[in-house]
């Protein structure tokens, strides 16, 4: 009596299998959603101080919050870059948020508007350039875009496409479509 039930056991389980299988080549596939990785670890209110080959501090930044992936990428909200000069500090970047890709130093300032303070290099005065987006390569000592931006100070304002600017030369260019307004002054 136990093989006459064995068998039909076995039976039953082939037909499940078989239709479990058939069922699958039936099935609907959908992609997976978007990659939704943890952080290593979280930072908050994350101050970073980023030391030249010489010692030099050649960038300090304030962060809100800083997450650090396993793949060495980083992402930070409300960031404050100070870039520096010697004792100087020439710029000022401000940003909502920051994207550090993996195994790189450069990092990008985006997520609204970004917001450099400085100065003229020809003048030495005090200018505010607002864009969406600036990336910042400490290792060059220079941040730059490729996108539209405005430019406000005392003596002139206008438009551009696309900036680059070393703070360790002290030099900036406007690249592309620049339009500038000269206020005289008496």
């Amino acid at each position: 009596m136990t093989r006459p039930l064995l068998a039909v056991l076995a039976l039953a389980i082939a037909a499940g299998l078989f239709l479990t299988l058939q069922r699958v080549d039936d099935a609907v596939l959908t992609p997976a959603g978007p990659d939704v990785r943890l952080p290593r670890y979280t930072l908050n209110e994350a101050q970073l101080t980023r030391y030249d080959a010489d010692g030099t501090a050649s960038l300090k930044a304030t962060a809100a919050t800083l997450e650090y992936y396993d793949d060495e990428s980083a992402k930070g909200s409300a960031l404050n870059v100070d870039v520096l000069s010697g004792t100087r500090t020439p710029w000022n970047l401000t940003a909502p948020a920051a994207t550090l890709p993996a195994h790189q130093h450069a990092f990008l300032l985006e997520g609204g508007p970004v917001v450099a303070k400085g100065q003229w290099p020809d003048n030495r005065e005090d200018v505010t350039i607002t864009t969406t987006l600036v990336w910042v390569d400490p290792d060059q000592h220079e941040f730059h875009t490729d996108r539209a931006l405005t430019f406000q100070s005392a003596t002139r304002d206008g438009s551009a496409t696309g900036l680059r600017s070393n703070w360790a030369n002290r030099n900036m260019s406007l690249l592309n479509d620049v339009k500038m307004h000269y206020e005289a002054r008496h």
